[in-house]
């Protein structure tokens, strides 16, 4: 994935195809719009808001990631989850505890 400069992810991340957003702000917050379930390994297709606080990890063994800590929202039980950064994208995995 290549080196991570943590003070360059706060911005805006869309999904044009879906219309799904996750705004990283600087002083921490995010806030997820109209993103879809299932691609967060969740079952449902419907689109999903949510919002918390955000973390750049940087590591070595899995590679560098962003740690979503979800505050409010429709996730239901959902504490947390990864993204991970490639260039200006990012990729969600569901399981915070499992392999990318």
């Amino acid at each position: 994935m290549g080196s991570v400069d943590p003070d360059e992810l706060p911005g805006v991340y869309r999904n044009d195809a879906t219309g799904g957003k996750i705004v990283l702000e600087s002083d921490g917050t995010f806030s997820a719009t109209d993103v879809a379930e299932d691609a967060m390994g969740g079952g449902g297709a419907d689109p999903v808001d949510f919002s918390g606080r955000w973390e750049f990890v940087d590591s070595s063994g899995s590679g560098d990631f962003i740690y979503l800590t979800v505050d409010d929202g429709e996730l239901g039980k959902v504490g947390g989850m990864k993204l991970y950064p490639s260039g200006r994208s990012v990729e969600f995995h569901a399981d915070p505890d499992g392999p990318p």
